[in-house]
């Protein structure tokens, strides 16, 4: 109930921001007059419902989400009947229900969708199995436009693109639909200072569903009060939901993630902080990360292969920020000490937000400089936020971030250059070019070869 709850009140309140350019694929593909078999998935409420409803706007087609496990047949047509406003087909096999499809978009191309259909066909293998027969058969010379969309990533990608699924080498075309980036997820509070831009991304992160619930007439931290740390708010057990959902030992995951908030990194430190042997650990990591997508692995940049380096990051800035910030503080929240805890979070929120500067700032400097390897890099105690090498004309970007409330002086361009020293690319023969991204901006003149970088200049960029 609550969930359905939720999504109501998201699909009346979400402004549909960017998403052009899988707007674009998505209507390209229906322009092609071809069958197309088009799979479509992405973590939940990263928006793929919102955006498949504004797709079929003004289309004929069918739009069907697997919401629970029963006659699926029989819920398909009555489907069919309300939303192309027939008599409902008789579905006995799955083949009946391409066989319609096919034969009623002979004349006007039809869209089926299913959402979900992972649930589907974990369900029923039958599904697949017909789809694939009848896509041989019949349906890849008709005029269908089929689309198979779906939430857990790693279930999806196992469903129909491995070389093991049914459907493999069947399919027209793939979109996986990710969060927003800061250059699209700022438009949610675009009436907010671009520091409560920062602030509000590094609390809800990227996902449409829970940006859309901000209201910026009020402030931030009414908004974390409202919507996060009130027992009723919406986004108050979203997490454990996120997880009940998905996996089949919610509070397992919950401690890990909660381990990797607070710090935990690499394997040994999560095992250690979450109460997990080193033995099991693994697995859960594996679901976090393939199956979930909400955790990353990552290398420092050129050194994917070398073991023992890869730190373990909670992707979603929304998770990382209730499981640092509000979990631990469930007991006070259940007594109603709301306001102590948003006082504590208020006091720790830039510090909270630093780190996500960091992550913003490397995804401007991704898109301004000229080099294909991008990343962060870090060996020992020396870490740099953002390398970036070209190749071809032996240059080496590096870049760093600070969100000081104080003017950075030249002494963050003097470290940064030290730590440089510390990258052997090329080093002795390559030219340099450091960028150094600031909240309040500099003490000091730019330099030859010295990009600064303000934070204005970040919030202006454009949503792409």
């Amino acid at each position: 109930m609550f969930m359905n709850m939720f999504m109501m009140i998201v699909i009346m309140m979400i402004t549909f921001i960017d998403r052009s350019k899988e707007l674009s694929f998505l209507e390209e593909r229906y322009r092609s007059h071809r069958a197309e078999l088009i799979v479509m998935y992405g973590r939940r409420r990263v928006g793929k419902t919102f955006l498949l409803r504004r797709f079929l706007s003004g289309k004929k087609g069918v739009y069907f989400v697997v919401s629970r496990l029963g006659n699926i047949l029989q819920e398909i047509s009555e489907a069919i009947g309300e939303q192309l406003d027939v008599h409902p087909p008789l579905l006995r096999h799955y083949r009946d229900l391409f066989s319609y499809i096919a034969k009623e978009s002979s004349n006007e191309r039809i869209t089926l969708a299913i959402d979900e259909f992972q649930r589907l066909a974990e369900y029923d293998p039958a599904f697949l199995t017909e789809l694939q027969a009848a896509w041989d058969d019949f349906l890849s010379h008709s005029k269908v436009f089929l689309v198979l969309s779906g939430s857990s990533v790693g279930v999806v990608e196992r469903a129909a693109l491995a070389s093991s699924s049914p459907i493999f080498g069947r399919r027209t075309g793939q979109l996986k639909v990710k969060p927003f980036t800061f250059t699209c997820a700022k438009e949610f509070a675009s009436t907010w200072p671009c520091e409560d831009k920062v602030r509000a991304y590094a609390v809800f992160g990227g996902i449409p569903a829970y940006l859309s619930l901000l209201d910026c007439s009020k402030s931030l931290l009414e908004n974390i009060k409202n919507l996060i740390l009130e027992p009723g708010g919406l986004l108050h057990e979203e997490p454990y939901f996120l997880l009940a959902t998905e996996t089949r030992e919610p509070l397992r995951y919950m401690t890990i993630l909660e381990a990797m908030a607070s710090g935990a990194t690499t394997l040994g430190e999560i095992a250690s902080k979450s109460g997990l042997s080193s033995s099991e650990l693994p697995r859960y990591m594996r679901t976090l990360e393939a199956l979930l997508d909400i955790v990353e692995r990552r290398y420092p940049l050129l050194e994917e292969e070398r073991r023992g380096r890869a730190r373990y990051i909670i992707k979603d800035n929304f998770l990382r920020f209730w499981f640092k910030h509000v979990r631990p503080n469930l007991h006070l929240l259940e007594l109603g000490e709301v306001e102590r805890v948003a006082t504590r979070i208020s006091e720790q929120l830039d510090e909270y937000a630093s780190t996500v500067f960091e992550e913003i700032a490397l995804e401007h400097f991704s898109h301004s400089v000229p080099a294909l390897k991008v990343g962060r890099w870090w060996r020992g105690e020396v870490e740099i936020d953002g390398v970036a090498i070209d190749e071809k004309n032996k240059v080496a970007y590096f870049m760093e971030a600070k969100w000081s409330k104080h003017p950075l002086d030249r002494s963050v361009l003097r470290e940064l250059e030290r730590k440089a020293e510390e990258f052997e690319w090329k080093k002795g023969e390559r030219k340099e070019v450091y960028y150094i991204y600031s909240r309040s901006n500099f003490t000091f003149a730019p330099e030859e070869n010295v990009k600064q970088v303000s934070l204005s200049e970040v919030c202006n960029q454009p949503c792409i």
